[in-house]
């Protein structure tokens, strides 16, 4: 069995003798359904109203002859998507070969031989199959390929949580530190337009700015004090350790953590740390998470300082516009102000 009895043909000829002919042919040796036209306007709407497998089809005809029609047809559908088969009373090559080159798939003369009608439309009809198998395929390895990425992405996003959550223990001050700075980084990405996937890579990775301190030694990362000189160099050494503990991941969301890791202690005049990156040279993630972070260390208790009050935080960011922040992030901070106090509020510790 060729299983293409579910399959539809649409016989179009203007003589109604032929086309109830070549109906009960390819009903009766075939076994498919067919819809009979005698009228070429209807075929388009026809195809169009529902599903259409075959389209057998006369040349001469009034109103529209065959070339009419397939010209129609073929602005939407390729042969392979819905193959046509010319009957014509027509002799000579050169009608033979208008007809293929107008995207004809195959080509019979009248009168009609009715093996060779059968053995043609079944060629036909597989045809069609094999492009509907094969797009059930693509389909089917389409939906295969967003499972096993959605779920890439989630073990990545839970990995990232985990990473966050270890940084988070071994600086055990900072509380709900590393949620509220992803929030905040979410509300300023969102604040300038930036594409919706891209907010989420920097809400899920911000939190992640820290991770370097997993390389402090406890004895500074703890200290119950403001460091010395000396060991604030070590300190400032955890933007440099993401480069070992990430190294050249293929992942933009983990390559965006790094990136968040090294560059978040930039600022935008040039006088940051690890590299003096300057102005629009830091990445837009790091200028992003930056503002972000230091909000919260102000407006949050630490070892060494009370926390600030958030007018006072607030006039501190919006000071060091052109200084330590991106000046156009400070405007978007300063729009959006109102949302990172509920975050404050909501994440407090």
């Amino acid at each position: 069995m060729d299983n293409i009895t579910d399959l539809n043909v649409l016989v179009c000829d203007d003589s109604i003798t032929n086309a109830l002919l070549l109906t009960k042919l390819i009903e009766d040796q075939v076994g498919t359904k067919v819809i009979t036209l005698t009228d070429p306007r209807k075929v388009a709407p026809t195809i169009a109203g529902q599903q259409v497998d075959l389209l057998v089809l006369d040349i001469e005809m009034p109103h529209m002859n065959g070339f009419d029609v397939m010209d129609i047809v073929r602005q939407q559908y390729e042969p392979d998507q819905l193959p046509i088969l010319i009957i014509t009373g027509c002799e000579g090559v050169n009608t033979r070969n208008k007809a293929l080159a107008s995207g004809a798939n195959d080509f019979l003369n009248k009168p009609i031989d009715q093996v060779e009608v059968e053995h043609r439309v079944r060629n036909l009809l597989k045809i069609r199959k094999s492009y509907l198998l094969h797009e059930q395929n693509e389909h089917f390895l389409e939906e295969q390929v967003n499972q096993r990425t959605q779920e890439l992405n989630y073990s990545i996003k839970a990995l990232i949580n985990s990473l966050a959550t270890a940084g988070e223990l071994r600086d055990n001050e900072t509380g709900k530190h590393v949620q509220r700075v992803g929030q905040y980084a979410k509300v300023l990405a969102k604040g300038l337009a930036l594409p919706d996937e891209i907010c989420e890579m920097i809400e899920l990775t911000a939190p992640l700015h820290d991770i370097g301190k997993i390389g402090i030694p406890d004895s500074i990362l703890l200290k119950p004090a403001r460091l010395t000189d000396e060991e604030r160099e070590v300190m400032n050494n955890h933007t440099t350790y993401p480069e070992v503990l990430v190294g050249p991941h293929d992942s933009p969301l983990i390559q965006m953590a790094k990136s968040i890791a090294v560059t978040h202690h930039e600022k935008w005049d040039g006088s940051g740390y690890p590299n003096k990156l300057k102005g629009e040279s830091i990445p837009i993630e790091g200028r992003i998470t930056a503002i972000a972070d230091v909000f919260d260390a102000l407006t949050t208790v630490r070892p060494y300082k009370d926390a600030w009050p958030i007018e006072k935080a607030v006039a501190f960011i919006e000071e060091q516009a052109g200084k330590s922040f991106d000046p156009s992030l400070v405007t978007v901070f300063m729009k959006n102000r109102e949302s990172i106090e509920q975050i404050s509020k909501a994440l407090a510790d």
